[in-house]
């Protein structure tokens, strides 16, 4: 008789075990390093056990509109399916969009003891999903773009303001000799920064 080879199913490569308040000192001590508030980390972040393969691990866990999560580790960037971009609604009629979620957690904690301007915030959680909320940007009134200073965001930032230069703002002025804004954040205040 012929051989056939039998397929498993897919099994999605993390899955998630729990998620709850971070807990752990070595996922604080992470995002103490990146100048994250406590108090901004617990309102955004959950600490989430998550198994990948047959190992079980922690991370730093930012929730997507489709339920999934954005995994942070001080050795580990990944996310679990489905991967979706994070939209928070304040009833605004501007809009902050940010590349990843430490940017935005870096935004609120810069304005933790200011008076915030009303924004609505999109977290594309990564640049492949920039074109598809692209019409969802071009509701807004205003739209503040603080993506990185890197090819991808250029791209995408020439990309919004040649369909209107009045409507989106490049915020990359505010942290033109780093990567993205928590990169900035990081350093902010610490004097010149570092030679990679």
């Amino acid at each position: 008789p012929k051989y056939v080879e039998k397929i498993a199913p897919e099994v999605p490569a993390i899955e998630i075990l729990s998620f709850h308040t971070v807990s752990s000192a070595a996922l604080t001590r992470y995002y103490q390093s990146r100048r994250i508030a406590v108090e901004i980390a617990d309102q955004w972040l959950r600490e989430v056990r998550y198994k990948n393969g047959e190992k079980n691990y922690y991370a730093l866990g930012f929730k997507n509109d489709r339920g999934g999560y954005e995994l942070r580790a001080p050795y580990f960037k990944g996310s679990n399916y489905p991967k979706a971009p994070t939209t928070i609604k304040n009833q605004a009629s501007s809009l902050a969009v940010f590349e990843g979620f430490f940017d935005f957690l870096s935004y609120q904690t810069i304005h933790l003891n200011q008076p915030v301007p009303l924004r609505d915030f999109l977290v594309l959680n990564s640049t492949s999903f920039f074109e598809q909320q692209l019409p969802i940007m071009q509701s807004y009134e205003r739209v503040y773009l603080y993506l990185d200073n890197d090819n991808t965001g250029s791209k995408y930032t020439a990309l919004a303001v040649a369909t209107s230069s009045q409507k989106f703002n490049d915020e990359r002025t505010l942290y033109g000799e780093y990567k993205d804004l928590n990169d900035w954040h990081q350093f902010m205040g610490k004097g010149p920064r570092p030679a990679a």
